[in-house]
């Protein structure tokens, strides 16, 4: 079964956001869109994705603004979601491979559309941990749900 995608854009980065659907749509991946009619805010955005990540809705998530800072501060509030703001192929690939980032946020005034398609496929195609031996994945699994329990613990 393929990994379920949530995608949004805020009004600068939609140029880059429809780009990428198109793309997505090509490789046949399964995502919803909830880019609204209304121009989204940054915020709105990172809100959606975000929100629809932590509550295990969907498996990754794409944010895209006009730099992809906002989108990805407003995001990573959210519990359970690592987002990286990424602008190469091999950092989107790393995203996933280190430290398991489950929503890539990118810049639409940064980011070229093929630059951005490339890193969406190494995104959704790479898995955490993958090329390094299984208990590297594990530990550092571990090490994240352990300062999951302790934020949780802390920020009640």
């Amino acid at each position: 079964m393929g990994k379920k995608i949530i995608i949004a854009g805020e009004k600068s980065g939609e140029h880059l956001k429809n780009s990428v659907v198109k793309f997505m749509e090509s490789k046949g991946y399964d995502f919803t869109d909830v880019t609204t009619e209304e121009p989204m805010s940054y915020i709105d955005a990172g809100s959606a994705v975000g929100s629809a990540i932590s509550r295990k809705e969907y498996d990754l998530g794409i944010v895209i603004c006009g730099s992809g800072m906002g989108v990805n501060l407003v995001a990573n509030r959210y519990p359970g979601v690592y987002c990286g703001l990424v602008e190469n192929v091999n950092t989107a690939k790393m995203a996933r491979t280190i430290t398991n980032c489950n929503v890539l946020a990118m810049g639409g005034n940064i980011v070229a559309y093929d630059l951005a398609n490339k890193m969406t496929e190494a995104f959704v195609e790479t898995e955490f941990g993958e090329g390094f031996p299984p208990e590297f994945a594990e530990r550092l699994k571990a090490m994240f749900e352990e300062m999951e329990a302790v934020d949780k613990a802390t920020h009640k």
